[in-house]
């Protein structure tokens, strides 16, 4: 009798035991296929995929731009419409949100020393709403400035469009040798790797062409030079 009770025992721990497994099979198999189709519809490669979601503790998803277009008065779908049109566009590339409680910088810069060799940018971007956290982007990009393209950064308020706003900044790299921090639609960030002459000329030039980040901003040129040296970071920003 006993040999039965052991026997039937043994029976039940096995079962559930496999019962567990296959769950767990399941859920694996299930995240597998997702990360799969991820890489098919970004481009992005798995293993980059995973690094991402592992350094940030969160689910890693496909990167989008919101995009505001202008709604058509004489549509009558949009006849009683207050506001812009906001869509969102798909972009070959991938992005979460940072659960974990390493900083921004910190961790852009510890995945992007694992990726940058393979051709690939890692960034700071807006969320998916203005309610939400920043998110951490990555897309295929040999340089610090197509990222910039695909997040259509631009100053127009300023006067510069998408590709205006590249060449200044790439003509600003071959003296600083910036390298990519953040970017989206209407700001970008990046590190400033080299000292220029003068902290206060480099603050009146970028004045010149992004007068928001110190009008709204630092109030100051002078001010705005104290900044850039301190923090070794350039940020624009475009009201």
């Amino acid at each position: 009798m006993k040999y039965v009770l052991v026997l039937l025992l043994i029976s039940v721990f096995t079962a559930c035991n496999n019962g567990h497994k296959n769950e767990s099979s399941k859920t694996s198999s299930s995240m597998n296929e997702a990360t799969i189709n991820l890489s098919n519809e970004t481009g992005i490669p798995i293993h980059i995929i995973n690094l991402l979601a592992a350094a940030s503790g969160a689910k890693v998803e496909h990167l989008c731009r919101q995009e505001t277009g202008l709604v058509d008065l004489n549509d009558s779908t949009y006849v009683h419409k207050k506001s812009p049109l906001v869509k969102s566009v798909m972009l070959p590339g991938i992005w979460t949100l940072k659960k974990v409680d390493t900083g921004y910088y910190d961790l852009v810069r510890e995945i992007q020393s694992k990726i940058k060799g393979k051709g690939y940018r890692i960034f700071i971007c807006d969320g998916k709403d203005a309610k939400e956290p920043n998110r951490l982007a990555i897309v295929q990009s040999e340089d610090e400035f197509t990222p910039l393209v695909y997040m259509q950064t631009n100053g127009i308020n300023a006067g510069l469009d998408n590709s205006q706003l590249i060449t200044r900044l790439k003509i600003l790299s071959q003296r600083l040798d910036l390298i990519l921090l953040g970017a989206d639609f209407d700001w970008c960030e990046f590190q400033i790797n080299k000292d220029p002459e003068s902290w206060e000329l480099l603050a009146e030039e970028i004045y010149k062409f992004c007068p928001d980040i110190v009008d709204q901003g630092t109030q100051t040129v002078s001010a705005l030079a104290k900044e850039l040296r301190q923090t070794r970071r350039l940020y624009l920003w475009f009201d």
